[in-house]
C-alpha cells in the first residue's frame, strides 16, 4: 500500500530528554544515565533571579524549558543591559566555573521555567570524566560573550563553520547568498571568512562584481598588536563583509584570528576547506554549529556520512548542531531514492533541501530566510494540539496572528492542528476556514465527513475506514505536498506497536492527515511498510518538542483540551440546568412532564456511548500530556470552549471565537517574545 514518505521519528518522555540538549545529545546511553545521577530539577518562576551579579559560581545550569535573560544590572551612570537569551537546550554559568571568578551578569527567569542544575563538584568531576562534554564547552568559551573593540559593550558573537567538498561557483554562491539574508535579518554586523584552501579566484569576481582584494596571510598576526585587515575586507552590496585568510604553515594563528575578528563583527561565518586540514580543524574548534551542503548524486551521500561522524566524534558537535542541506536533485529513473534513504546514507537528519537558484528562485530565496532566521534564533513555532471540534478553536488562534501580521515560520500539528495547520499552510486563509467551517450543518456534517458507506466491515479496527474524510480533504487540498505549503508543517501520528512518534514530512498533505486524525477505535489505522499509525495525540497531543529539536528558539502552543476544571465547570452548569428544567417541568401538565422525562432519558443513553467513551477517555489523557509540554513553550495558549462538545464540528463560532479571543489576551507577550 503505497501512500506517501514518512519522516523521522522521535521518542516520547513524559519529562525531558537529553536528546534534545545539545551539550549532551551525543553522549552514550551509560554517560547520559550518569548525567541525570548528578543533575537536579529546579524549577523558577517569572522574574526569579538565578544567581546575582558578583557572587561566586555555584553550578552549572541547562534549560529545559522556558526563556531565561542575561544581563547587567544599571552602573555609571549606564542603563541596564541584555545580553543574551537563553532557551531549551542552552547552558549558562560554566565560565565562571571554569575560571573561577565572580558571575559578570545576571541571569533571570523570563517566564516559568525549568533548569538541571549541577552543583560545581559535579559539574568538575562530569567534565573529566565525560570528554564529550569538555569539547563542547571548549568550543562555546571565549566567544559567546566579547567585548565590542574600544568599547566596555559586551554582546553574544556565533561562529559558524560552512563545509562542502565541493569548493565551486554553487557552494561559494550558497554561502555568499546565505551571508547576505543574515545581514538582512537586523542589525548584527556579520562576516564571512573565507578560509579555502585556495583564494576564490573568479568565483570572487562573479558573484561580488569587483576584483579580489588579495589574502590575509596569518603570518602577520602577532599576539601583540591588531592586524591591520582592511586592505583585504570587502563589503558585499546586501550587507555583509567578506575576507580571505591564507593558513598555510600558520593555521595555529586562527584562534586569534578569530578572537579578533570576534570583538569587531556579531556573526562570523566561516568558509572551511574542503579537506579536513588542520586549519579546519582549529576554526571548528571554535565554531558553534556547522552547515554542511551535500552533493547531487547519491553516491556522494556516503562520504559525507564520514564526515559527520568525524565531525561528531572529533569536535563534539551534536547532531542538532550540525545542519545537514541537500541540493534538490534533478532525479532520474523510476525508484529515485526516498528522503528516508537519504538519510540513512548521511547517518544524520536533513535540515534542508535546498531548491535551484536558477530554476526555483523564489524557493531558493524562502529557504534562504528560513536557514538565516534559524542562525539568528528568531524563527517562530505553532504547536497545534489535538482535540476534535475543539481544535476549529486554532483557526481563531491564526486569525489573530494574521490581523497582527505575525509571521509564523513553522508549524507542528497533531490530528485537528495538522489539518487546520496543513490547509492554513496551503494557502487557505482564516475566513476561508471558517466558510469551511460553517458549511457543515449538524445535518449535513455526519455524512460528509463519514457516512454509513465508510464504516468498516465488523469495525475491524475501528468504525469508519476513513476514505470519506479523505475525498472531503482532496475536494480542497487535491494531491498538493508538503513542498506545495508556505510555510514548513510537520504532521503527528504515533506507531501503533512501538508507541513511537512519527513525524510526517513528506509526500501528499491528505494522506498524512489521515494518518494523524486516525483516533483509535474510531478510524482504521492507516498502514504503511511496517508501522501501523494512528492518531499523533496519544503520545503527543501539543508537538512542541517537534519544534525544539528542529532548532525552533520561539515557540508559541495551543492547547485546545478541556482540563478537569472546564469540564467540572461544563458539570456543574449541567446540573443547574436540570434543576431548573425540573422546576419548569413541575408547572407543566402530566403528558409534558412524562414527554420531558422520557427524552431526557434517551438523552442520558445517547451520552453514554461508545463513540463518547473512547474520545473523552483519550483527551482525559492527552490533556496531562499537553500540558506538560505546553509549559515547555514559550506561550501557551488554553483557547478552550468548556460549553461545546467534542463533535460539534456544525457550531464552528465559538471554538473560532474563543481562540481569537485567548490568543488577543496575550498579544503583547507575543509581540514581546517576537523582539526578544
Amino acid at each position: 500500500m503505497a501512500l506517501f514518505q514518512f519522516g523521522r521519528k522521535f521518542e516520547f518522555v513524559k519529562e525531558y530528554s537529553l536528546d534534545d540538549i545539545p551539550v549532551f545529545s551525543s553522549l552514550s546511553p551509560s554517560e547520559q544515565r550518569l548525567i541525570e545521577k548528578k543533575a537536579r530539577l529546579v524549577e523558577y518562576k517569572r522574574g526569579d533571579i538565578v544567581y546575582e551579579e558578583a557572587t561566586p559560581s555555584e553550578a552549572f545550569y541547562v534549560v529545559i524549558s522556558g526563556r531565561f535573560r542575561l544581563y547587567a544590572r544599571p552602573k555609571q551612570g549606564k542603563a541596564e543591559e541584555t545580553l543574551i537569551y537563553f532557551y531549551r537546550g542552552d547552558h549558562f554559568g560554566e565560565a565562571s566555573l571554569l575560571t573561577g571568578r565572580l558571575h559578570s551578569a545576571c541571569v533571570e527567569a523570563k517566564r516559568d521555567g525549568l533548569l538541571l542544575k549541577f552543583e560545581k563538584e559535579d559539574f568538575l568531576k562530569l567534565i573529566q570524566e565525560i570528554p564529550a562534554i569538555s569539547r563542547h564547552l571548549n568550543r562555546s568559551l571565549g566567544h559567546r560573550l566579547t567585548k565590542v573593540a574600544d568599547t566596555s559593550t559586551r554582546r553574544e558573537v556565533k561562529i559558524v563553520a560552512f563545509f562542502s567538498k565541493g569548493q565551486g561557483f554553487e557552494g561559494f554562491q550558497f554561502w555568499t547568498d546565505l551571508c547576505g539574508a543574515l545581514a538582512g535579518q537586523g542589525k548584527r554586523k556579520v562576516l564571512m571568512v573565507d578560509l579555502g584552501s585556495e583564494p576564490p579566484g573568479a568565483l570572487f569576481s562573479e558573484t561580488f562584481q569587483g576584483v579580489f582584494p588579495g589574502s590575509f596571510d596569518l603570518e602577520r598576526i602577532d599576539g601583540t598588536k591588531e592586524p591591520d585587515l582592511r586592505t583585504y575586507l570587502v563589503r558585499h552590496p546586501s550587507g555583509f563583509d567578506y575576507f580571505h585568510a591564507r593558513a598555510g604553515e600558520q593555521s595555529a594563528k586562527i584562534p586569534a584570528l578569530l578572537i579578533f575578528l570576534a570583538s569587531r563583527f556579531d556573526d562570523l561565518m566561516v568558509r572551511l576547506a574542503p579537506e579536513i586540514n588542520d586549519a579546519t580543524f582549529r576554526a571548528m574548534k571554535h565554531s558553534d554549529a556547522i552547515y554542511v551542503l551535500t552533493g547531487h548524486e547519491p553516491a556522494e551521500l556516503p562520504g559525507y556520512g564520514q564526515v559527520l561522524q568525524d565531525f561528531e566524534q572529533s569536535f563534539g558537535f551534536s547532531k542538532n548542531e550540525i545542519r545537514v542541506i541537500l541540493p534538490d536533485p534533478e532525479t532520474t529513473g523510476a525508484h529515485p531514492l526516498t528522503f528516508e534513504q537519504k538519510e540513512g546514507m548521511l547517518g544524520s537528519r536533513i535540515f534542508s533541501v535546498l531548491p535551484s537558484r536558477t530554476g526555483q528562485p523564489d524557493r531558493y530565496q524562502k529557504t534562504l530566510r528560513y536557514i538565516a532566521k534559524e542562525l539568528s534564533g528568531t524563527l517562530l513555532g505553532l504547536a497545534l494540539g489535538s482535540g476534535a471540534a475543539y481544535g476549529l478553536a486554532h483557526i481563531g488562534v491564526l486569525r489573530a496572528l494574521e490581523k497582527e501580521g505575525i509571521q509564523v515560520d513553522m508549524i507542528a500539528g497533531c490530528s485537528i492542528g495538522a489539518l487546520v495547520g496543513a490547509f492554513w499552510a496551503a494557502g487557505f486563509s482564516t475566513d476561508q476556514l471558517e466558510s469551511l467551517a460553517k458549511s457543515m450543518d449538524k445535518r449535513t456534517s455526519f455524512f460528509r465527513l463519514l457516512g454509513f458507506r465508510d464504516m468498516a466491515l465488523a469495525h475491524r479496527g475501528g468504525f469508519f475506514k476513513g476514505h470519506q474524510v479523505s475525498r472531503f480533504m482532496e475536494s480542497y487540498l487535491g494531491d498538493k505536498t508538503f513542498q506545495d505549503l508556505e510555510i514548513p508543517v510537520k504532521v503527528i501520528a504515533a506507531d501503533l506497536f512501538t508507541s513511537e512518534e512519527v513525524v510526517l514530512e513528506s509526500g501528499r498533505l491528505v494522506d498524512a492527515i489521515r494518518a494523524s486524525i486516525s483516533i483509535p477505535g474510531i478510524f482504521i489505522p492507516v498502514i504503511h511498510r511496517d508501522q501501523c499509525l494512528i492518531d499523533g495525540g496519544v503520545v503527543d497531543p501539543l508537538p512542541v518538542r517537534v519544534l525544539s529539536s528542529l532548532g525552533i528558539k520561539k515557540i508559541i502552543a495551543v492547547n485546545v483540551l478541556p482540563g478537569p476544571k472546564d469540564r467540572l465547570e461544563k458539570h456543574r452548569v449541567q446540573i443547574e440546568e436540570e434543576k431548573l428544567r425540573v422546576q419548569m417541568q413541575a408547572e407543566t401538565g402530566y403528558f409534558k412532564r412524562f414527554v420531558a422525562k422520557g427524552m431526557h432519558k434517551v438523552y442520558n443513553r445517547y451520552a453514554v456511548n461508545t463513540f463518547n467513551i473512547i474520545v473523552n477517555t483519550i483527551q482525559f489523557l492527552e490533556y496531562e500530556i499537553a500540558e506538560s509540554w505546553g509549559h515547555q513553550a514559550d506561550i501557551l495558549i488554553h483557547a478552550v470552549a468548556p460549553e461545546a462538545h467534542w463533535a460539534e464540528f456544525y457550531s464552528p463560532e465559538k471554538f473560532i471565537r474563543v481562540g481569537e479571543q485567548k490568543t488577543r489576551e496575550q498579544m503583547d507577550e507575543i509581540k514581546r517574545l517576537l523582539t526578544e
